[in-house]
């Protein structure tokens, strides 16, 4: 058994179905850097956000495509007491490390108050084309784009990070590199 297996917090079974209709959420989809302070996100959205992101929908599929299906994409939920790590197909949340850690996840002030910043990492064992690893974070964060969207959460995608502190805190192995940081709140 993977060692991210081991004492993972099972989230509940992400909603798919329902929510509004896709092209009313295309159009209200927007970067918002107005986070209020002191504010959650449900266990509920959390785990539609990250099913929309990278869950398992059907035959072992996952929500969005990866470029010679090679799957690399990996996702950490770093909150205010913690860092976890998402594995789509049993729909858990490990935590790897705990303590708050959101000033590495960002250089913005909105960054570190807001509730969630989900690591968008790949695998450089499973696919080592920049392009590619580019195309997969980039397709997983505009589905959180859109599930905030039709949810009333905000969210903005981000570059900004501290790149040597980061990867230490999520405890990452040296085959998984960071591409962008999305932080989620209210």
């Amino acid at each position: 058994m993977a060692s991210f297996l081991i004492n993972a917090e099972v989230l509940p079974a992400p909603q798919t179905t329902g929510g509004q209709p896709l092209m009313k959420v295309v159009s209200e989809r927007k970067s918002s850097r107005d986070f209020q302070e002191n504010q959650t996100v449900t266990k509920q959205d959390l785990s539609n956000m990250l099913w929309a992101a990278w869950g398992v929908t059907h035959d072992g599929k996952h929500t969005i495509a990866t470029a010679m299906n090679r799957q690399e994409l990996v996702l950490y939920v770093v909150t205010p007491t913690e860092v976890s790590r998402y594995n789509p197909e049993a729909n858990t949340l490990t935590v790897v490390n705990t303590g708050d850690f959101r000033k590495m996840a960002g250089m913005q002030e909105f960054a570190f108050i807001a509730p969630i910043n989900i690591v968008l990492a790949v695998d450089t064992n499973k696919q080592d084309k920049p392009e590619f690893q580019a195309y997969t974070a980039g397709a997983a964060s505009q589905n959180i784009y859109l599930y905030c969207a039709q949810a009333g959460l905000k969210t903005v995608v981000r570059a900004g990070f501290d790149r040597d502190k980061l990867p230490q805190a999520l405890k990452m192995p040296a085959n998984e590199k960071i591409l962008f940081v999305q932080t989620v709140g209210k």
